[in-house]
């Protein structure tokens, strides 16, 4: 049986019509917040609805609030096709989530958007917010971290008190006994998102120089950290050295500790949906259109090397 509170309809877009996403819109009677929608897509090679679901549960209650979304697989992943061109990872998603603009505009007239992007999508975010002026907000979960010495030397204390009890800890101790002091290698996972070439200056660069670029331009940036990798956060931590940045004072961050990586528990999940939403929502309320497009930025422009696959944080890549 349908939900009342909203409408959903699943759709096929992009160039070759491979593209799977689900349109969620406010059911008739709910007074729509205006031009503006909000894009959500895959946390890593998870499917378009997120882990535990998140991506979905949100998109139902910004229905309920007036906002149409659409939540998406990006080529290659969950539902929908690979690509036909011979774009790298970044590039391409970029290109599809701009398909997923281009849908909504056509179907809705709906020409501005805000970008929920979680763990490596929130390289895809900020990707397209640079390349893209549509976009007026972005959300980055758990995304780029530059935290300092302290804090990594803060976690590893903390995390060691941990251990007798945790047993997280204890299996990352045991790998650590094996490989550095029996000198036993260990099966390292292939990471399809890792970019060799990429040094951790040029994603701290590139992470800047984004910023900057962003912020000055007016569109709102939310950084959002969970309380996953660590259990406090002190004056911005995971900027690092980029809290002396122009764009530091403009974007608006929080550590939620009471949020979790991939949202297991139910409270984690509210937690998170209530403050992304409250977020798009005030964008939303404070966006004015028309307003002048103008030239989509070259990606080449922006940083976006078409060999790319997509940053890497300098903590140890994203979350």
């Amino acid at each position: 049986m349908s939900d009342p509170s909203f409408r959903q309809e699943p759709v096929l877009f992009g160039p070759d019509q491979t593209l799977v996403g689900v349109i969620t819109s406010p059911a008739i009677g709910v007074e729509a917040t205006g031009p503006v929608a909000c894009l959500m897509l895959n946390m890593g090679a998870n499917h378009r609805g997120g882990p535990h679901r998140i991506n979905v549960k949100l998109a139902h209650r910004l229905a309920s609030l007036g906002m149409t979304s659409l939540r998406m697989d990006l080529a290659g992943l969950g539902d929908s096709g690979p690509a036909g061109s011979g774009e790298r990872y970044l590039v391409q998603g970029i290109h599809d989530l701009q398909a997923g603009m281009d849908l909504l505009e056509a179907k809705f007239g709906i020409c501005r958007f805000v970008v929920v992007g979680l763990c490596s999508g929130t390289a895809h975010a900020m990707g397209l917010a640079v390349a893209d002026p549509r976009v007026a907000g972005i959300l980055m979960f758990d995304g780029y971290s530059f935290a300092g010495r302290r804090w990594h030397w803060e976690r590893a204390l903390l995390r060691a008190m941990a251990a007798p009890t945790n047993p997280a800890v204890i299996g990352k101790t045991v790998r650590w006994f094996r490989r550095k002091v029996l000198n036993i290698a260990t099966p390292v996972p292939v990471d399809i998102f890792r970019v060799d070439e990429e040094t951790p200056e040029q994603i701290l660069a590139l992470f800047r120089n984004s910023m900057n670029t962003l912020t000055q331009r007016g569109v709102a940036v939310y950084l959002l950290y969970s309380g996953t990798q660590h259990v406090r956060d002190r004056a911005r931590d995971h900027l690092g050295a980029l809290v002396r940045e122009p764009f530091a004072a403009k974007v608006k961050y929080e550590f939620a500790r009471d949020i979790d990586h991939t949202f297991i528990s139910l409270a984690a999940q509210q937690a998170f949906m209530v403050r992304a939403s409250a977020w798009a929502l005030d964008i939303a309320s404070h966006v004015r259109v028309p307003f002048a497009v103008g030239e989509p930025a070259p990606l080449a422009a922006v940083g976006m090397r078409r060999s790319s696959m997509g940053p890497r944080s300098v903590s140890g890549g994203l979350f």
